[in-house]
């Protein structure tokens, strides 16, 4: 199989599991509500901006999966961005089921990393 099939497989799955840690949020326990609504304040604010990010991450994988140039950029950025956000949110919590998902997706965005980075599908972005 070469390179640019697994990499757009890759953005696909990826794209597959925002949507799902997107409709899991919906389906939280009511201890890690009730933990959540204690503990973690977030500013609607702050909730309006994670929904920016996700909006442009959606459009970020268009350009992935084209091999648009602009689209290598962004999503380091975006990567560098949502990790100093998950910083500055402090602490939550999560059920089990969204702390795999949340994990897997952090593992299928370093695989995107290191094909931008450290494969041969890098020279298809300076076409």
């Amino acid at each position: 199989m070469n390179l640019k099939t697994i990499f757009k497989r890759l953005i696909l799955t990826d794209i597959a599991l925002s949507i799902l840690i997107v409709v899991s949020a919906f389906y939280e326990s009511e201890q890690v509500i009730n933990f959540n609504d204690n503990y973690f304040l977030m500013s609607d604010t702050m909730g309006l901006i994670f929904l920016v990010i996700l909006i442009v991450y959606l459009v970020n994988y268009y350009f992935l999966y084209n091999f648009k140039k602009i689209g290598k950029q962004i999503f380091v950025i975006l990567f560098l961005i949502s990790i100093i956000l998950l910083l500055l949110t402090g602490s939550s919590a999560i059920d089990a089921k969204d702390y795999i998902l949340d994990g897997l997706s952090w593992t299928l965005n370093g695989a995107i990393l290191v094909f931008l980075y450290f494969t041969p599908i890098k020279k298809e972005f300076e076409k």
